[in-house]
């Protein structure tokens, strides 16, 4: 394990997860490339929470999250969590099924084909975000969800990002 943090999660902490997350990957001696993907990664599932977490608190920018970071053999892996709303689910889950049913071999003209006809959210994101974890791990999308409560499920996403002498 390189990294645990279980807190809320905002745009301040998103800046001090991803300095110490770069600081742990130099210290534990990866090689540029792979530490650029993971960081690429990282912002992308921490800008998830941030943009896309529901929860039961009074300052709605705040969010209970769960981030991991660690090493399983050759690769690296990102764990994060979050509260999502369980009316998003169906729709998150076709969004992953859609995702892990590409070919990476066809992710540049997937990519450049869903960001030449994507619209920005009033979240201001563009439904990238999935899509570029799925590009640069190299693997497919694994999630989990556990429901809270008839309104909320904790999900889980697990990223499994592959090192270049696999």
């Amino acid at each position: 394990m390189l990294l645990a943090y279980r807190d809320h999660i905002n745009e301040s902490t998103v800046q001090q997860l991803l300095s110490l997350t770069e600081m742990k990957l130099i210290q534990s001696g990866e090689e540029k490339k792979l530490r650029k993907r993971v960081f690429n990664i990282l912002v992308e599932c921490l800008q998830n929470i941030v943009n896309h977490s529901d929860v039961n608190t009074k300052d709605k920018k705040e969010v209970v999250s769960l981030l991991l970071l660690g090493r399983n053999g050759n690769d690296i892996f990102i764990i994060t969590g979050n509260r999502i709303l369980n009316s998003k689910i169906p729709s998150l889950e076709e969004k992953i099924k859609e995702i892990n049913a590409w070919d990476h071999e066809d992710m540049r003209d997937i990519y450049s084909e869903h960001l030449g006809n994507s619209t920005y959210s009033e979240k201001g994101g563009a439904g990238l975000g999935l899509l570029d974890i799925y590009k640069r791990s190299g693997n497919k999308l694994e999630y989990s969800l556990e429901r809270i409560d008839d309104k909320v499920s904790f999900l889980s996403l697990h990223v499994k990002i592959k090192s270049e002498t696999d």
